[in-house]
């Protein structure tokens, strides 16, 4: 069987920022905590997932890629998962026997050993982990069934190169599956949208403003914390670095066979650092979370912002 070539090279200062950031702020940490991160809501987590799998019925987007796409074929199946982090997506994979042997690339050190760990705790020796540059990495040509990017693919610039060797990879009736943020790059929002976030801020009442966040714990936010995108790029150069061309690269590659919209361009940065007043046993709060929801369910709909996150089932066009 074909190996992946996966040897990690010399990284440039940029690339070590990177590596080192996303060494520190993985997955569980208290950057993703449910105090902290939009996504970690669970009343914002099952509206997401509600349109991730187009209202299919399916538990999450990856069961949804699986089944109405791969369908009953996935044995003998080999995959690849292209910045894996901590390896959530491949743990799930192999929960649900989606394939014989999986690949997992990262270029964040410290995210691997937590992923190699929680492997083997689960007894998955059929995961790869290996630390590697995905734009300096050459894929093997014709050996993957299914390549999976899951909040991953707008960390990479070099989307053209990437799309074309993820392409080589993949078998016949392959596929491409992603799970991401496509919008402005380094989230540099134009002032419409910067103007519906903080309108929409504006409505929020003040007892669900307390911040969770180290330094401001407690207090009660009167702005929001929308991003500098100088600040973005020193905190991390990879992030969101060519976002919004995600979309548009990956159409000259591959026919897109579902895309399916799932929001928050504004509740991804409206609940930073607030998200834990936001509960399930509150119920004034998901009446809050409702009337954002269908704030930009109506903004989205009638065109007026774009939705910031995707999930697309791609497969190889006609032509290279």
């Amino acid at each position: 069987m074909k190996k992946l070539n996966a040897q990690p090279e010399a990284v440039s200062a940029d690339k070590q920022v990177t590596a080192d950031h996303w060494s520190e702020n993985m997955a569980g940490s208290d950057a993703f905590s449910a105090d902290v991160y939009w996504l970690a809501v669970p009343a914002v987590q099952q509206r997401h997932q509600h349109k991730a799998t187009a209202g299919s019925g399916h538990p999450g987007w990856v069961q949804y890629c699986l089944k109405e796409f791969l369908g009953h074929s996935v044995s003998g199946a080999r995959m690849l998962s292209i910045g894996c982090g901590t390896g959530t997506l491949e743990r799930e994979l192999y929960k649900l026997n989606a394939f014989e042997q999986c690949d997992a690339v990262d270029i964040a050190p410290g995210a691997l050993d937590v992923a190699r760990t929680e492997a083997l705790a689960i007894g998955a020796s059929s995961i790869n982990y290996s630390l590697c540059d995905i734009e300096q990495t050459d894929l093997p040509g014709n050996c993957y069934d299914a390549v999976w990017f899951n909040g991953s693919l707008h960390h990479i610039r070099e989307l053209e190169i990437v799309c074309q060797r993820v392409r080589h990879s993949l078998k016949p009736g392959g596929w491409l599956f992603f799970n991401e943020y496509v919008g402005a790059n380094h989230f540099a929002f134009d002032a419409q949208q910067c103007a519906a976030i903080s309108h929409a801020f504006g409505l929020i009442p003040e007892p669900f403003r307390r911040s969770f966040v180290k330094g401001s714990y407690g207090q009660v936010q009167q702005a929001v914390p929308l991003p500098d995108p100088i600040e973005v790029v020193k905190v991390d150069p990879s992030e969101a670095v060519r976002s919004a061309d995600i979309l548009r690269v990956v159409q000259e590659h591959f026919e897109i066979r579902a895309l399916n919209r799932c929001g928050g361009s504004l509740l991804q940065f409206l609940l930073h650092g607030i998200a834990g007043n936001f509960t399930p046993d509150n119920p004034q709060s998901l009446r809050v979370l409702q009337m954002l929801f269908d704030i930009e369910d109506g903004l989205i709909e009638s065109g007026t912002l774009k939705s910031d996150f995707v999930v697309v089932a791609a497969s190889p066009g006609k032509t290279a």
